[in-house]
């Protein structure tokens, strides 16, 4: 093969995600949810859908998975005013947060990628916001940037100053693997060195939510039963997810964690074989098997696949169809659990995503192969009687499964959109990287920061918390190990933006970083926690061990200064980054029902709205 073969098949890191839906934070809590078979639907809270008209059909008020507050916003930290913020959509909103701690997560401070070839790829579908200002005959000068859809990436693009390609696009429910499809395909051609990619998706006014009710592609019966008899439509959810995408080659020279591997990724379009709405299953089969391909994979080398089926009682089985065909024509095991090829569907959990929704496929498969288990698809009865009886190997995962060492693990993500076009991604899991023995006689000097003192006190806990005892579901059922300790320190120091509430702890291991985290969380005092003035902290760095040359750097720190910590780790003892926890926020409610009157406000001055 040549060259540019070989490089147009290249493997792709993700090397840093963030999830956030309701009743989960972060992406690890957002896989709690899986792992518990939980399911996030209720009805919506006072306000979102009020123009919602209740006269269609028998349903008095929706069943939905939303958020429970949208307004909430840290606009400080991105250095926007408040009035910009109160009339940005909320998703340009979602979006900048998703991307700072999907940043982090890859041990990057977001700032520091200023004047980089950095693409950005955002899918949504709506902006309920245009249509709620809209609805209210509400206008300000700020609506020009705050309700374009555009905007959704362009304002990533701007405040971290990433020169690559900044794409809003909208492929419906196909749309967030539609945009991974398009950095893939742009970082094999060395277009950009390392992408964003991400969806978010909110609902603040009712119309869509009565036209698919009309539509009959919302269920009546206010329930998601993904594959299952009594199937009769899904649940419209809310969420944002980020994924940080970088060649696998570079990702592993460059020191960065790797959460899973883009083995191949593919597009396509039903043209006229399916319905406008309803995909036709040649089109499924030849859009995986192009991904497959690209990835030098067969059907059989997967062992699970995450589909779109969403709860409607005709695409939920073509899909299953579709996945038995292929796997038939390969051999009759694959490489799941039992030699079977697995199926599940988050929807089942947390609704239907629409624009955002192939995201959330992308994000649960990557906890998947992250965790090494399979969740249960909750709502299934009896299997739909359009879904194949004689199926084998193909198989609902209706129990959780754990997915044992042997064969490599490898997923496929489906998403299909409502207009025709449909997505395809293969993952595998990340490779085990060999730990560093790093060797250090003196403490660690462990510097952690936040904007206020309310983000860094929680932000200090829930890492007491992780480096401690890394992550386990509620369940005790599925978790991840403590980082390594020198891994962590070493993220902390390079892989983080420094803002300016600030403390240093000094630490040999886990144990005396936890006890000092402690105490700065419950505000008691510790020989081996600094924080105040430099003055302040001169004698006791000193009397803890620190190394002389250290000193002066961690007092210009607390005091406010930048330092480069590498300085102080060698070369060859610089371990590779990992995921830590995500940046606590200290959002503020940015709303234009609750900002008060719509005159100039002081802080405009420091917005300069100019136009082309």
């Amino acid at each position: 093969m040549s060259p540019d073969g070989v490089r147009r098949q290249a493997p792709v890191a993700v090397i840093g995600m963030s999830a956030r839906v309701p009743g989960a934070d972060d992406a690890d809590e957002f896989w709690d949810l899986f792992a518990c078979g939980k399911r996030t639907m209720s009805h919506p809270p006072a306000g979102r859908l009020d123009d919602y008209r209740a006269d269609i059909g028998d349903i008095e008020e929706p069943t939905v998975s939303f958020f429970s507050d949208v307004v909430g916003f840290e606009p400080a930290l991105f250095g926007i005013t408040y009035r910009m913020a109160v009339w940005m959509d909320p998703q340009q909103r979602l979006m900048l947060e998703a991307a700072w701690q999907a940043l982090e997560s890859a041990g990057i401070p977001p700032r520091s990628l200023a004047g980089e070839d950095v693409g950005v790829f955002v899918s949504t579908t709506c902006s309920d916001m245009r249509d709620r200002m809209a609805f209210r005959h509400v206008v300000d000068r700020y609506s020009a940037v705050g309700l374009l859809l555009t905007f959704v990436s362009a304002r990533i693009s701007h405040h971290f100053d990433l020169r690559g390609p900044s794409i809003t696009l909208d492929t419906a429910c196909a749309g967030g693997l539609t945009a991974l499809s398009q950095a893939v395909s742009g970082l094999r051609a060395g277009e950009f060195r390392m992408a964003l990619v991400g969806s978010p998706n909110v609902y603040l006014h009712g119309h869509m939510q009565a036209v698919m009710q009309r539509f009959g592609a919302v269920t009546p019966s206010g329930e998601a039963r993904c594959f299952s008899a009594d199937a009769d439509g899904y649940v419209r959810g809310e969420g944002v997810f980020c994924f940080v995408v970088k060649l696998l080659d570079d990702a592993i020279a460059d020191g960065d964690p790797v959460l899973a591997i883009v083995r191949g990724s593919s597009v396509n379009h039903d043209g006229r074989r399916g319905g406008l709405t309803r995909s036709d299953p040649e089109s499924q089969r030849e859009l995986i098997n192009r991904a497959l391909t690209q990835a030098g994979l067969t059907p059989n080398d997967l062992g699970y696949v995450e589909c779109h089926a969403a709860g409607t009682p005709k695409g939920d089985p073509i899909e299953v169809q579709a996945l038995r065909d292929l796997t038939r024509a390969s051999s009759s095991t694959a490489a799941g659990p039992d030699g079977k090829l697995w199926l599940g569907s988050a929807k089942a959990n947390i609704g239907h995503l629409e624009g955002g929704a192939g995201s959330a496929s992308l994000a649960k498969a990557i906890q998947i192969l992250r965790y090494r288990t399979i969740p249960m698809t909750p709502g299934v009865s009896d299997l739909h009687r359009d879904v194949p009886v004689d199926r084998h190997p193909v198989e609902i995962a209706t129990t959780t499964l754990s997915w044992p060492d042997g064969k490599p693990r490898r997923v496929g993500v489906t998403a299909l959109g409502v207009g025709g076009a449909n997505a395809h991604a293969v993952l595998e899991e990340a490779p085990l990287f060999p730990s560093l023995a790093v060797s250090r006689k003196a403490r660690w000097t462990i510097p952690v920061s936040a904007r206020t003192t309310k983000s860094l006190t929680r932000l200090v806990d829930k890492l007491a918390s992780f480096i401690q005892h890394g992550h386990r579901t509620p369940n005790d059922t599925t978790g991840l190990p403590a980082p390594d300790f020198a891994a962590a320190v070493w993220t902390l120091c390079v892989g983080r933006e420094q803002l300016d509430s600030r403390i240093i702890i000094t630490a040999h291991d886990s144990d005396e970083f936890v006890e000092a985290a402690q105490a700065f969380v419950q505000e008691k005092d510790h020989p081996l926690l600094h924080t105040g003035s430099a003055g302040e902290n001169q004698t006791r760095l000193r009397d803890v061990g620190m190394p002389a040359a250290e000193i002066d750097s961690a007092e210009r720190w607390l005091a406010g200064d930048t330092v480069d910590w590498s300085v102080f780790w060698p070369v060859d003892q610089r371990p590779r980054r990992v995921a830590l926890v995500p940046y606590p926020f200290d959002r503020r409610a940015c709303w234009p029902e609750v900002a008060g009157p719509l005159g100039k406000s002081s802080e405009d001055d420091q917005t300069n709205l100019e136009h082309s």
